[in-house]
């Protein structure tokens, strides 16, 4: 299994290079091929023809509509590349150029990562492995043709079906540069996957190699955080009405959390320093030493924003990279108003933040 986690690190390390250079390149183009496509749909309203018509390539002069013009696909090629000063033929050169790193890598990959093939304990990672191994760099232009086309075509002159459906060529034009726009998107899915399948395998392998007690302690914590709102609703219902602890801020929140790891942890430490990172340090919240977690508590509350407790929580993970007994970094942020706005988009980006040395969980609730 270690031979599997020496395939992965340069794995990982190609698609961000890829990802930094080419990708880049592929999305300036997707940004200027959208803005092209665009164009090319501002004819709809000046088309004259139809689809089952002789005339389907007939235009209304846009300078005098009562003057029609009968063009092919090179008018609206032509047009498009002088209004916005470009090259049609040389950005699809461009998207063919760097695309073909990827196509490289991709093959790569799934000859790499061939060893985990019919075993089953990568029966999830196979699963990707598959769609990595089927991708498809964007769509055919046909597709768009299709989606246009009308499901019934009322045909008015027998040549048209002699001759077969005409595509309007404007539309052509359009399926053309969506097309071209898909190809040079589809480095993004293309990197969502290789991303996931190489952080799966790596962590089904990391854990493999850690001690029972890790995994133990870190599904312990997700309990106790995937349930503590339904402990303090009942903590609040005391017999008699007796009274009870009130949560008003983070405070209070950490306080019951330091009560309840007390019952599953031996060794809880609250309120250590960190290491400094640019020239600050700052104190954890708990650190469980013998299970290498920490675990950073916050609270939400009126006038803090998602973008603010993003913030913080970026902070706090650029910190807890340098700290030597910090393997996982736990999140809890208590979200009883339900402030968040978008509390799963937000732990998936977090979450995305982890990497060889630091795994890092965001939960938020309720």
């Amino acid at each position: 299994m270690s031979d599997i986690l020496q395939i992965i690190a340069p794995l990982k390390t190609e698609i961000k290079k890829l990802a930094s250079v080419q990708g880049k390149s592929l999305a300036t183009l997707h940004e200027t091929i959208t803005s092209l496509s665009e164009t090319s749909n501002e004819f709809e309203n000046l088309w004259a023809g139809g689809w089952g018509n002789t005339n389907y390539n007939h235009y209304y002069n846009p300078k005098n509509y009562e003057q029609g013009i009968k063009v092919n696909t090179d008018y609206f090629y032509d047009l498009i590349s002088k209004k916005h000063k470009v090259n049609i033929d040389n950005i699809e050169r461009d998207v063919t150029k760097h695309l073909e790193p990827y196509k490289k890598f991709q093959h790569h990959l799934i000859t790499e990562l061939s060893v985990i093939r019919d075993n089953e304990n990568f029966n999830n990672e196979n699963e990707l492995l598959k769609l990595i191994e089927n991708f498809k760099w964007g769509l055919d232009p046909s597709h768009y043709v299709t989606l246009r086309r009308p499901n019934q075509i009322p045909v008015y002159d027998m040549r048209a079906l002699t001759r077969g459906l005409e595509t309007p060529p404007h539309i052509a034009v359009t399926a053309y540069l969506i097309s071209l726009s898909t190809r040079a998107y589809s480095v993004r899915s293309f990197e969502e996957l290789v991303s996931r399948i190489l952080r799966q395998i790596e962590l089904k392998l990391t854990a493999k190699s850690m001690p029972d007690s890790y995994g133990y302690s870190a599904k312990v914590l997700n309990d106790i955080f995937d349930n503590f709102h339904n402990f303090y609703t009942q903590l609040k219902n005391r017999h008699n009405n007796r009274q009870t602890i009130e949560i008003q801020d983070e405070y209070d929140v950490q306080d019951l959390l330091h009560c309840i790891f007390k019952l599953h942890f031996k060794d809880v430490r609250e309120e250590e320093y960190t290491p400094s990172y640019g020239g600050i340090s700052t104190r954890m919240d708990f650190l469980l030493k013998n299970e290498n977690i920490v675990i950073e508590v916050k609270k939400t509350r009126e006038k803090l924003s998602d973008k603010e407790i993003s913030a913080q929580l970026i902070l706090d993970v650029a910190h807890y990279k340098n700290h030597p007994n910090c393997k996982l970094l736990k999140c809890f942020v208590y979200d009883p108003e339900n402030r968040v706005k978008n509390p799963r988009g937000l732990e998936t980006d977090l979450n995305k933040l982890s990497d060889d040395n630091l795994s890092v969980e965001l939960f938020i609730r309720p």
